[in-house]
């Protein structure tokens, strides 16, 4: 089976062709041995009920919008190996993440299909973990939607340490009703091409938003994103962020959109953008929007790209550091940092992949 799918990661307002951001092509050939990877389990709750039928439907479950595209959803929906219901019930608090982890191993193929409902008045972290050896290939696809209703708080983390030769995306969409707390984070260190989409409908009023993509790029990795936030709701929030190195001829494309829908009286929104520039044969390309409807909201965007400051610069190598160790810092600061915020259960992640990755290889 092969794939192709034009226009993805397409923006919801095109801008000037020479600049080739509009849009992307995902394609990939000989897609195979789609079977079925049952996941770990860590931390299973009767707060949240758990399905895996292919026909499973959800009564209340509305029809969501993700950010890849159509093509993309469709294609996950029609060939998932794994589809994954979570029902966050009404009214219970979860205090620890369920963390659902795929370990996949050299030429697998693995398509994720989730569907994560979050009841009135709940509140529970899900984190999806996509692993495998470092030397490995294979292909990987997903798709997360995530339906939020009144007073919901919900928060979702994808972790991502594929090999290095592996091809992925993952795609999200995100419906939130009145007073809905959504918190979204990204973490893409593997594959080699990789594609990250995210649609948000901010509904209702006082729903908020706090989406977070960390990722570092390295080798010859190819990463291309697409979020966009449609804030329809009155007095919403969103904080939609990025962080990002980039080095070893690394290649990275992102769009960010925050859309202010006519009616979305006193929303804020605001999109930053942080990059860390550790080798200039790099490709950066970044096309923030902000699109207003309505007169009363306020729209913010921020954004830190460049090398290492010079005089922080001088005043290691003055301590005695050279370059490749004040490089390595710079990595291993970043990584930490991820860690910190993630449970206990998947550091040592982190520290296969950091091992592989920045030390065995550089």
């Amino acid at each position: 089976m092969n794939i192709k799918f034009e226009h993805a990661n397409s923006l919801p307002m095109p801008t000037w062709r020479w600049l080739k951001l509009n849009d992307t092509t995902i394609s990939y050939d000989n897609i195979d041995k789609l079977t079925p990877l049952k996941p770990q389990i860590i931390n299973s709750t009767e707060n949240i009920s758990l399905a895996s039928q292919k026909d499973i439907t959800f009564a209340n479950f509305p029809h969501i919008t993700t950010g890849i595209g159509s093509d993309a959803d469709n294609f996950v929906v029609n060939n998932a190996s794994n589809k994954n219901y979570f029902t966050i019930k009404a009214n219970t608090i979860t205090q620890k993440p369920l963390i659902f982890i795929y370990d996949l191993t050299d030429n697998l193929d693995l398509i994720d299909d989730n569907y994560i409902y979050a009841q009135e008045n709940s509140q529970a972290t899900i984190i999806i973990v996509y692993n495998s050896p470092y030397h490995n290939q294979g292909f990987h696809a997903s798709s997360t939607k995530i339906f939020a209703e009144k007073n919901a708080q919900v928060k979702i983390i994808q972790l991502q340490t594929l090999g290095k030769d592996y091809f992925n995306f993952d795609d999200i969409g995100t419906l939130a009703q009145e007073n809905a707390r959504i918190s979204i984070q990204q973490i893409a260190l593997g594959a080699n091409k990789n594609y990250l989409g995210a649609n948000i409908d901010l509904l209702q009023n006082n729903a908020q938003l706090n989406f977070q993509t960390d990722y570092l790029t390295t080798k010859n990795q190819m990463l291309d994103m697409n979020y966009i936030v449609n804030i329809l709701g009155q007095k919403t929030k969103t904080n939609l962020t990025t962080n990002g190195i980039l080095m070893h001829n690394a290649q990275k494309t992102h769009r960010a959109t925050l859309d202010f829908k006519q009616g979305c009286k006193g929303s804020i929104g605001t999109e930053a953008e942080n990059v860390l520039l550790l080798d200039e044969d790099i490709h950066n390309k970044s096309i923030p929007l902000i699109l207003c409807g309505e007169d009363d909201i306020e729209g913010n965007h921020s954004a830190a790209i460049g090398e290492m400051d010079k005089e922080q610069l001088f005043y290691l190598q003055t301590r005695g550091l050279n370059e490749r160790q004040i490089r390595q810092m710079q990595i291993d600061s970043k990584l930490q940092l991820i860690t910190t915020n993630l449970p206990e259960e998947l550091h040592a992640y982190i520290s296969t992949y950091q091992q592989e990755a920045f030390y065995h290889e550089n």
